[in-house]
């Protein structure tokens, strides 16, 4: 049996972390960690060294896009980004996994993930 990519997700909305988190928990993916604003995600990043981020672009404090940036510095982990703004979503990051328009449904989800790490996603 796989083990279960371990996942940290970040938006500054609690509702759509809250979403996130239980969404992933029911696909079968362990949620490592969540945070609130990019500092918060680069702090959980380096806590938990997770197989995968999932995070909102613009964010308090720091951005999603300029944590990223900060954490790829130091490890290789894939990223999937999400913005409510079009102009933002259609933008290409060399590291991006992939950059979804929310709002984000369940198969856009698990095709990014799947992107990322076709051995072990999680298809139903």
């Amino acid at each position: 049996m796989k083990t279960p990519l371990r996942i940290v997700i970040a938006d500054d909305e609690d509702d759509i972390r809250s979403c996130f988190g239980r969404l992933l928990r029911k696909l079968g993916y362990c949620v490592v960690g969540e945070a609130s604003d990019g500092q918060q995600l680069v702090h959980e990043s380096h806590r938990t060294t997770p197989d995968l981020i999932i995070t909102d672009v613009r964010m308090p404090h720091k951005s999603g896009l300029d944590a990223a940036l900060e954490i790829n510095q130091q490890h290789d982990i894939p990223i999937i980004f999400m913005s409510s703004y079009e102009e933002i979503a259609g933008q290409t990051i060399e590291f991006a996994v992939d950059f979804l328009l929310k709002p984000v449904d369940v198969s856009q989800l698990q095709q990014a993930i799947c992107k990322a790490f076709p051995d072990r996603c999680n298809l139903h």
